[in-house]
Parts: C-alpha cells; structure tokens; sequence
C-alpha cells in the first residue's frame, strides 16, 4: 500500500507515545504492588537498562527513578513516534475505526515486545526473562497498545469532523455566491 495522506507529525506520535508511556507505567507498578513486588519495581526494571542488574537491588532511589523513568517514556515516545508511521500506512477509511487502531495498536506492542523482550533481552538484559513473560506480553498490549489505538482513532475522528465542517462551509458559501446572496 502506498503511503497515504495523514495528518500526523513526529509530534503527534511521540506526544500519544508519552500519554500511553503514562497509563503503561501506571499499570505496571499496580500490578507489581498487587504481585508483591514493590510499587516500583518496574522503575528498578527499566532503569537497569541504563544502569545493569545492579538497579534492582540497592541504589539510591533519586538515581533509579531519573534512570528509570527517562528509559521508559523516552522508549514509549519513541514507539509512539514509530506507530505514527504505521499509521500513515493504514487505509484513510480504517484510521477513525476504534476497533481497528486498537487491534493495530495490540499488534504493534506484540510485536515491540517480541522484539524487546525475546531478542535484545536474552542478549543485553537476561534479568528481564525472570519475569512472567505472557503477563508482561498481555500488560503491554493492553495497557500501551490499547491506549496508543484509542488516541490516534481519536485524533483522526476529530481531524475527519473538522475536514468535513470546513467542505461543507465552502459548499455552503459557494451556494450563497452562486445563488446571488452577499460574499463572505
């Protein structure tokens, strides 16, 4: 399919990437606490990607939280920012469709934690595959794929609205024109 017109800027993408980045993160250290696991164990986890294996155990709480919350958002931005060009892709007609962004959406972070997960992991990072691997598969689809769906099925509802608003004033004016009525 050739790349088709849209409205989205690197902007849009990362901005949708962070709000979804945010609702992830919420997600994982509810769920970390419900496990046992400590509300910011998920923190610890992305900041080892900076940091080792050493930010899992004991490290100063300052350095873990900068660490770690500048390794997620920037990676959710980032993301964002890469779903915007799958975005292009898709069919004008399919963009505004919930269901659609959102199985493109789930798709998509499947396919970022395959990547993540049971590549760069198993090479760089191996203390990431001591977690339970299909719930943190369910818990990126649901909680960053889900959400990134929603926001551009959003967006592209109303930026169809708006087009469809500003055709139907020009038709009007230029009924008015044509039938005699005063100029805007």
């Amino acid at each position: 399919m050739a790349w088709s017109r849209t409205p989205w800027s690197a902007w849009n993408g990362l901005g949708f990437g962070l709000v979804a980045g945010v609702v992830f993160a919420i997600a994982e250290c509810v769920a970390s606490l419900a496990g046992g696991q400590g509300l910011l164990t998920p923190v610890r986890f992305a900041a080892s990607v900076l940091l080792g294996s050493r930010a899992l155990g004991e490290m100063p709480l300052g350095l873990i939280l900068a660490a770690g919350l500048a390794v997620h958002m920037g990676l959710s931005a980032f993301f964002g920012l890469a779903y915007s060009l799958i975005d292009a892709r898709i069919s004008p007609e399919l963009r505004p469709r919930v269901t659609h962004q959102v199985a493109v959406g789930m798709l998509f972070t499947i396919g970022v934690w395959v990547v993540t997960f049971q590549f760069v992991a198993r090479g760089y990072y191996p203390w990431f595959l001591e977690t339970a691997e299909f719930f943190q598969l369910a818990m990126h689809a649901l909680f960053f794929g889900v959400p990134l769906g929603l926001l551009f099925a959003a967006a592209e509802r109303r930026r169809v609205a708006i087009a469809v608003f500003e055709q139907d004033a020009t038709e009007e004016r230029a009924t008015r024109r044509a039938g005699g009525g005063t100029p805007d």
